[in-house]
């Protein structure tokens, strides 16, 4: 795939977007952001790595891969200092297994009424030479999405078969043999299409996000999506999140530079596109970004809603942490481009650090539960709060028999909570959860908003890995856990091959339907391994319906 590189007067952003063509990649300078290697590290902190998703035969890139991306292959998530983080993951995984040893065998409490209702619920899409899956969905008007590591399907919202599967790589225009991974996937009703996001690295110092948007609300094959990547050079852009707003499709990314130290996250904006399923060439888009201060792994939220700023969640840079920070991303009244907050605004909540790894049963070694980042973000109105906006997000963080999942729903107009609840017991370790309000919005068609459906997923020393789930609504109580899916394995496989603990997320999702009332789509995993290491992995997703 031949590439052509124009200049422009935005080239010491050191970014660019390309326009991605069948046979070729034109390469196009759009905005002016603040120089990646001008982004300074406070802490003079070294990184990690990102998601593992090495097949278990060899990789043909591996050799032309940068730092960062190599240990991706390797390792997992990149975070801000790696031996720091092991030691703070080991410490608290020792404390709380001397705490297992103890624990008798219970059953998680329910914590209110068992409330939320599963509809439907069928296999996932699966991948067993990439670990984790870092399964994602959406859902539309009359297509359900579905990504994994690294692959795609397609449904109507009537069958639970495919009409369509394939690669990501075919899905965002990259050719084969280049690494397509961290998937993300969102429905936007103002424009009537879907969205995507995902690493795609070419070379060492050809990292990308490929971004891209479907041609009409009904896509089907690859063929169905206008896609485009902005480059990052020789800077990795790590663990992309998806969200937009009115006049935005915004992502928010960890850098890491060419020796793989973390230089800061940031947030960029994509004006979206006209009507029409003609694909806009890459010069016609409003786009710029930003390194922010402050917060990691920035989370922007998907908006129900038309709502003109966009909002983006992070947890603190340094752990144990006492708020979240929201970002803004707000238009140029003037020139239409996005300006992006780079201070942020903080949220006090209670303290939170990284959880130990979760057990598992018929498998000695522990699951993977990250580092209290958040994962997902989803926005919209709240009838019950006077109709404000309100952002709904959650993350993984210590507590409860281990690992908890703590949600919010944040009014991002007075940066403080409109309430907040968690999953937890003295049980079960709670872990990769995604939330969803149940609003609902069809053009003129709006209603919901106050009651929300949360997945998570469980294990410990004497269960198997499951989903569950949990509702509220208004100012009811927080509902018991209910099971989706009832694990019989453990993860095992070369997910559990090459670290200790286990692969396992990176992230779930949820999103509520625009043209049926009360419905959340979601998509988690489950293990069907066994103690062995050998072999592939052992993890498959699950798709499910459910309302509060």
């Amino acid at each position: 795939m031949q590439s052509m590189r124009l200049s422009s007067s935005s080239a010491r952003s050191g970014r660019r977007l390309m326009f991605v063509m069948p046979l070729a990649i034109a390469a196009f300078l759009m905005s002016v952001v603040p120089s990646m290697a001008a982004a300074s590290d406070p802490a003079g902190e070294v990184s990690s790595a990102a998601s593992m998703r090495k097949a278990f035969q060899h990789d043909p890139n591996a050799g032309t891969l940068g730092v960062a991306a190599r240990q991706s292959i390797k390792r997992g998530y990149l975070v801000p200092n790696q031996r720091r983080y092991d030691r703070q993951k080991a410490r608290a995984t020792r404390r709380a297994a001397a705490r297992d040893a103890l624990a008798a065998p219970l059953n998680a409490p329910a914590s209110g009424p068992l409330a939320p209702t599963r509809l439907r619920g069928w296999p996932g899409i699966n991948n067993p030479n990439n670990t984790p899956p870092d399964e994602t969905s959406a859902v539309g008007t009359t297509r359900y999405i579905e990504l994994v590591n690294s692959n795609f399907a397609v449904y109507n919202k009537t069958s639970n078969a495919p009409l369509a599967t394939g690669t990501l790589n075919a899905l965002v225009g990259a050719p084969s043999g280049v690494d397509v991974f961290d998937p993300q996937i969102m429905w936007d009703g103002q424009t009537n299409r879907f969205y995507y996001a995902a690493d795609a690295v070419f070379s060492a110092t050809d990292n990308n996000v490929a971004f891209g948007f479907s041609k009409t609300a009904t896509p089907t094959t690859a063929a169905d999506w206008c896609k485009y990547a902005v480059g990052f050079g020789s800077t990795f852009a790590d663990y992309p999140k998806l969200g937009d707003s009115q006049h935005f499709a915004i992502f928010g990314t960890n850098l890491f530079n060419s020796s793989g130290n973390y230089v800061g996250s940031h947030i960029e904006g994509i004006s979206k596109p006209p009507a029409g399923s003609t694909c806009p060439a890459p010069t016609s888009f409003k786009a710029g970004g930003a390194v922010i201060n402050g917060g990691f792994t920035p989370t922007p939220a998907s908006e129900i809603d038309t709502n003109p700023t966009g909002w983006a969640v992070a947890r603190t840079s340094g752990l144990p942490g006492s708020k979240l920070q929201l970002y803004k991303v707000t238009r140029n009244g003037t020139t239409g481009n996005p300006v992006i907050g780079t201070t942020p605004t903080s949220v006090p909540v209670p303290s939170y650090t990284a959880p130990p790894s979760a057990p598992q049963k018929g498998q000695l070694r522990r699951i993977d539960t990250l580092d209290a980042r958040n994962t997902q973000a989803q926005a919209g109105v709240d009838p019950v709060r006077g109709g404000k906006f309100a952002i709904w997000t959650q993350h993984t963080v210590k507590g409860g028999a281990g690992a908890q999942v703590r949600w919010y729903e944040i009014n991002p107009a007075t940066h403080a909570l409109f309430q907040s609840g968690k999953v937890t017991s003295g049980a079960l370790y709670e872990f990769n959860g995604a939330i969803s309000p149940n609003r609902q919005v069809m053009g003129a068609t709006k209603s919901g908003g106050n009651a929300m459906v949360m997945n998570f997923n469980t294990s410990s020393a004497t269960t198997f890995p499951s989903i569950k789930m949990v509702s509220k609504i208004g100012a009811g109580a927080q509902s018991g856990q209910v099971a989706v899916f009832n694990g019989t394995k453990p993860l095992g496989g070369f997910d559990c091959f090459a670290s200790n603990p286990c692969r396992w997320g990176d992230y779930a999702a949820a999103t509520p339907d625009p043209s049926a009332a009360n419905r959340i789509w979601q998509v988690s995993q489950y293990g069907v391994g066994s103690a062995s290491l050998a072999g592939p992995a052992t993890s498959r997703t699950w798709n499910f319906v459910a309302k509060p």
